[in-house]
């Protein structure tokens, strides 16, 4: 579910202020200071920072205020999600979609503490992301990336529909210039899957 959205009508565009977004279990909704501990604890882990272009390692509270005041300051070309579960209000991880002009599209990202691995939040989670930007742009297609040794998030996204592109490489704070997978997910994809997901929800 989406509260809180304006229409963009221009596909290369994406300036809208974070709307909350409601899965199942899931209420994703703009960060704020009051996360930055929790923020530091959750996202200080190697394995998540070298799965990441930019988080460092150790993350600190003071790597998560800088983030925090990023976002406040409108650093961010898109919309940045702190990840909760709405029964306990608990901080489980980060999400987005941004502009990515240069590759063509809208691109989300998301990550999740260690401890919230396995239990389907971030396929609700990269679900929700992709409802938003095909809801409230025209874009015709959404990207997302991931490493190649990820297995877990490549999983994610290929539920979601998208395709793989190819291989690129990127540069990570922590593990240097790395390989990653490209993937993208067309609207009309998308749109045959929500078709599908509304037929299944009414039998």
């Amino acid at each position: 579910m989406i509260a809180q959205t304006n229409i963009v009508s221009n596909s290369s565009a994406f300036d809208l202020e974070t709307p909350v977004l409601e899965t199942k279990r899931l209420m994703m909704r703009p960060p704020h200071r009051a996360d930055i501990e929790d923020l530091a604890i959750i996202g200080n882990d190697r394995q998540i920072a070298e799965m990441t272009s930019r988080m460092p390692h150790p993350y600190t509270q003071d790597d998560a205020l800088a983030f925090i005041e990023g976002f406040e300051n409108g650093q961010n070309e898109g919309c940045i999600y702190a990840i909760t579960v709405t029964e306990t209000g608990r901080l489980i991880g980060m999400g987005s979609v941004e502009n990515r002009a240069r590759f063509g599209g809208l691109e989300i990202g998301y990550w999740l503490g260690q401890a919230f691995w396995g239990k389907g939040y971030a396929t609700e989670a990269a679900s929700a992301l992709v409802d938003l930007a095909f809801r409230v742009t025209e874009t015709d297609v959404v990207l997302a990336a991931c490493r190649t040794n990820n297995p877990a998030s490549r999983k994610v996204l290929q539920k979601q529909g998208f395709e793989f592109l190819g291989l690129d490489e990127m540069d990570s704070r922590v593990a240097g210039r790395v390989p990653i997978e490209r993937h993208s997910l067309e609207r009309e994809i998308w749109l045959a899957k929500k078709a599908e997901e509304s037929q299944r929800a009414s039998q």
